[in-house]
């Protein structure tokens, strides 16, 4: 909760769901919303296992353009018009693979559509604590009311330490833990969530993010020296 609360969003424990990685996480969100025919909308270019898992579902997928400061709005506005999506997934921050950030006037648009069309968006956040910053989160804007959050320790901690979580409305929460069980028959692993559980309240996590940042920044200096002697 109080990492949430760093971003500025206001949840509640009853607002959480533990899930088995971030995959599993999307999967329970299309199996509680969708219906085969739905349309569902994604970014151009998007992460590849969104379109295989989408079609897993029998949806028709739609695709929005991606600019540096997130969905082309005019294009998604169009689409939303046109098209009535059920539900529109994407990466605000450090988006999958074109590693832009979402700015914080394109979420209130994007948000503002989403309203008026009674479209509920997916924001998948598990490069959140790469972000030397964090940047607008369309979750934080919403209060999680048609937004729902997904996350991963995958990335920042181990990829063999498989934990994601899903924040939404404490109702859908209460469904979605139903249907975790009915097809999965239960969450993560007893042992990852102990350990993610205590790296967390030691204070661990918060220091190892930090360094991994660190080392992100010379990373990404030292790529971006050696671009520009190569021309």
């Amino acid at each position: 909760m109080a990492r949430f609360a760093d971003e500025g969003l206001d949840a509640s424990p009853d607002q959480v769901l533990l899930t088995m990685s971030g995959t599993q996480a999307i999967d329970l969100i299309c199996r509680f919303l969708l219906r085969p025919g739905d349309t569902v909308l994604v970014d151009d270019p998007c992460y590849f296992n969104f379109r295989a898992l989408l079609r897993a579902h029998q949806v028709k997928l739609v695709s929005v353009p991606y600019t540096p400061s997130g969905p082309d709005v005019a294009s998604f506005e169009a689409v939303l018009e046109a098209e009535r999506p059920r539900l529109y997934i994407t990466v605000s921050g450090l988006h999958n693979p074109t590693g832009a950030t979402m700015s914080p006037q394109t979420a209130h648009r994007v948000l503002n559509a989403a309203t008026a069309c009674d479209l509920t968006i997916v924001e998948d956040d598990i490069f959140a604590d790469f972000e030397p910053e964090p940047s607008a989160r369309l979750a934080a804007l919403d209060g999680l009311n048609r937004v729902i959050r997904i996350g991963s320790f995958s990335k920042t901690l181990s990829a063999s330490l498989r934990c994601g979580f899903i924040a939404a409305r404490a109702d859908w929460i209460e469904q979605l833990v139903d249907l975790q069980v009915a097809t999965g028959f239960g969450g993560p692993c007893a042992v990852a969530t102990e350990i993610i559980a205590s790296v967390l309240a030691t204070g661990f996590y918060r220091k190892h993010v930090e360094e991994l940042r660190r080392r992100l920044a010379r990373a990404r200096r030292d790529v971006g020296e050696k671009l520009q002697r190569i021309g």
